[in-house]
């Protein structure tokens, strides 16, 4: 038997072809956004985004993505824009 894939047009097929005439009715702003599964957020290491978010940033030619409780004094310094959302809701800081 075949396993579900966890996320993306396989998955969601529905969704996916939504999402596409959208992107394709705006196609400037397509070319700033992206879709991104949240397993790995959501499943495994179980993060709640009410009350944490992710703050990245570069070292090494890599992105590294840190999950700090929302009134951490980490995350009340940083002072980057939101590169993700979720419900309308800051999840994720973007690196510098």
């Amino acid at each position: 038997m075949k396993a579900k894939p966890a996320c993306g047009p396989e998955r969601d097929p529905e969704f996916f072809e939504e999402l596409d005439k959208l992107l394709a009715r705006h196609p400037e702003a397509a070319r700033r956004y992206g879709v991104s599964c949240m397993r790995a957020e959501l499943d495994i290491l179980k993060i709640d985004f009410d009350k944490q978010v992710g703050v990245s940033r570069i070292e090494d030619g890599r992105i590294v993505t840190e999950f700090y409780d929302r009134d951490d004094d980490i995350v009340r310094s940083a002072h980057h824009a939101c590169c993700k959302w979720v419900d309308h809701k800051c999840v994720w800081i973007c690196p510098e």
